[in-house]
């Protein structure tokens, strides 16, 4: 088996992570080839996969499955499909204002989440719930890697990720451009509307802080509303990743009611 070594490369694996590759490359990334095991049940998805990679002249290469294992190396979860591909790039905000805005976009904002699995599963949210993409800060971010492709179930290769040197003016120019910006909190004061009674205004950006310190003081006050999840238990607070699955389908419920 031969791979494009000469390439600074990477490989993803898994049908969903390679479907999302090839339907929607959010990374823009390259992709050198596909590589399925020969023990790999040939099924609709890989018919799928066959037939999306042939439309863009991409080839498949069926192996022996020690070559497969080799090429996996310590990797397990693996489908017995591989894709070798270049590294993901984030995306231009700039672009995606001035082109793909609408009346109806949705943004989440991260402030300083920097764990890998909060970090996948926030993609997988987004994915799962229409969310237009994410902005993270340049530093104090979690990185773009095969970790979080593999953790977001191939949600990476189908959501816009933005890196941004400063979030405070990122905030100011999502304002310019329209956005209504949304901060959630755990603070309950007069000032902080629960889940429920929140009227969400679009487009709009969600912004989410870390889970063991939240918002930055500055992006807080930069937001237009803060939302709290109202908690009846003995638990404290929820996982971000978790808060933000039951946000955003909430927003995504009042969105859908707006459209009818």
């Amino acid at each position: 088996m031969e791979t494009d070594s000469s390439q600074n490369s990477e490989y993803l694996y898994g049908i969903n992570a390679i479907t999302s590759l090839l339907e929607v490359n959010s990374g823009r990334r390259k992709i050198y080839g596909v590589f399925i095991s020969d023990r790999r049940k040939q099924d609709r998805r890989i018919e799928n996969i066959r037939e999306l990679a042939l439309k863009k002249g991409i080839k498949i290469t069926v192996i022996g499955q020690s070559d497969f294992k080799n090429l996996a190396g310590e990797e397990t979860n693996t489908q017995n499909i591989a894709a070798e591909v270049s590294s993901y790039n984030p995306a231009d905000l700039n672009h995606f204002l001035q082109n793909d805005l609408k009346s109806g976009s949705k943004l989440i904002i991260l402030d300083r989440v920097t764990d890998a699995g909060n970090f996948g599963s926030i993609i997988r949210n987004c994915r799962a719930f229409g969310f237009d993409g994410i902005i993270i800060a340049k530093k104090r971010s979690a990185a773009l890697n095969k970790r979080i492709s593999r953790i977001s179930a191939g949600a990476l290769e189908g959501v816009r990720i933005f890196r941004v040197p400063n979030l405070a003016m990122i905030i100011r120019k999502l304002k310019s451009a329209g956005f209504w910006i949304y901060g959630t909190t755990l603070e309950k004061d007069r000032k902080v509307h629960d889940l429920p009674g929140a009227d969400f205004a679009f487009p709009l950006a969600l912004v989410m802080g870390s889970e063991d310190r939240g918002m930055s003081r500055t992006i807080a006050d930069s937001c237009d509303v803060l939302v709290s999840i109202n908690l009846t238990g003995k638990m404290q607070s929820l996982n971000v990743s978790v808060a933000s699955g039951i946000i955003l389908y909430h927003i995504q419920e009042k969105y859908r009611e707006e459209e009818k």
